[in-house]
């Protein structure tokens, strides 16, 4: 019986890495064929690629690039490979003619290679993707060229800056922009919120749970503020009634409407925390060393500028984990006040 099983479970991955390969090749050639076609019947038009499937963060980041290359090539249409998932944010951008969704791995590391494309930027550096059945890598033989990698990226620019290196352009202080549809939200309380993002992919990239709850405590009871947690996993443990969990409950389009018409922005430097930049959302984002990086700024426009609406707040001495509660309070207490007089000012 084993012998049968162990049979049954060979020739079912047989068929995915059979099914897998053909859907990555039928996908190629037909890209191919039709921007080979495009080109045959417009020899003057100049058809752009870009190669960025992930992650949400990294996508919204290099928004301005868009824009970049169609001064640069001034009849030009641009396509974006990117994954289904992160299509929202950039379906409805009128600079884009169309959003190509990655088939998968394999197809991007074929397109990556050779292309029908008059110009292709590929924006994954090396050593990331990898595909799961031939143990193909996705490489970018130019950000090798310019010595960008995932160890070194953060000591040169900001996310924006290195994108915008692997286009030829140089971009480091270009706001971002979105062109999300808006979605109907019913909220339970009427008035001003504030959105909460806490969860990362790295433990150490996040703030304690116990802390969220002492800050809630305190924004919610004492200061009567609304509060809406967004995400995709592991919701707070968190009860009042002037706290909304929705973690795991909106699309990409909810979540972006919901950060849109914030006041006010919390979290960790993660994907929503791009989204609040391109809106221009007042916030406190908590930081700390990242891999080999003990500072770094992810930012171009609102979120870049010192004494700004955004307080991008690092841990000096350690993990964003590890930040004290007092201190990022403390930190609150600044920025809302900062956020006051910039409003003064402007009035």
């Amino acid at each position: 019986m084993p012998s049968i099983y162990l049979t049954k479970s060979l020739w079912s991955y047989k068929f995915r890495k059979l099914t897998y390969l053909i859907r990555a090749i039928r996908a190629y050639g037909f890209l191919n064929l039709t921007i080979y076609l495009k080109r045959l019947f417009n020899p003057n038009k100049t058809y752009i690629g870009i190669l960025l499937a992930e992650h949400l963060g990294d996508i919204v980041a290099s928004e301005p690039i868009i824009d970049a290359l169609h001064k640069k090539f001034e009849d030009a249409e641009i396509y974006w490979i990117v994954k289904p998932v992160f299509a929202p944010v950039l379906n409805t951008h009128p600079g884009l003619s169309k959003v190509i969704l990655e088939t998968n791995i394999l197809f991007s590391i074929l397109i990556a290679r050779k292309n029908a494309f008059t110009q292709f930027y590929n924006l994954h550096l090396n050593d990331l993707r990898k595909d799961p059945f031939f143990g193909t890598k996705l490489e970018n033989p130019y950000a090798e060229e310019i010595d960008l990698t995932i160890h070194n990226y953060y000591k040169s620019s900001n996310l924006l800056g290195n994108f915008s290196r692997l286009c030829h352009l140089n971009l480091d202080h270009t706001a971002p922009s979105l062109y999300t549809g808006q979605s109907n939200i019913n909220l339970p309380f009427e008035g001003d919120y504030w959105v909460l993002h806490r969860k990362s992919t790295d433990i150490n990239r996040e703030w304690r749970d116990e802390h969220w709850i002492q800050l809630l405590d305190l924004l919610t009871m004492e200061y009567g503020i609304n509060v809406v947690e967004i995400g995709t996993h592991e919701p707070l443990d968190y009860s009042s009634k002037s706290f909304l969990n929705l973690v795991g409950k909106t699309s990409i389009e909810e979540t972006c409407t919901l950060i849109k018409s914030a006041r006010f922005f919390l979290g960790i430097d993660s994907g929503p925390t791009h989204i609040a930049n391109a809106f221009k959302i007042p916030a406190l984002i908590l930081c700390g060393h990242f891999a080999n990086f003990k500072k770094y700024m992810s930012y171009s426009g609102a979120y870049q500028e010192k004494g700004g609406i955004a307080n991008i707040y690092f841990n000096a001495s350690g993990s964003t984990r590890e930040l004290p509660f007092l201190e990022v309070w403390e930190e609150l207490q600044k920025t809302m006040l900062n956020i006051k007089s910039l409003a003064l000012k402007a009035v």
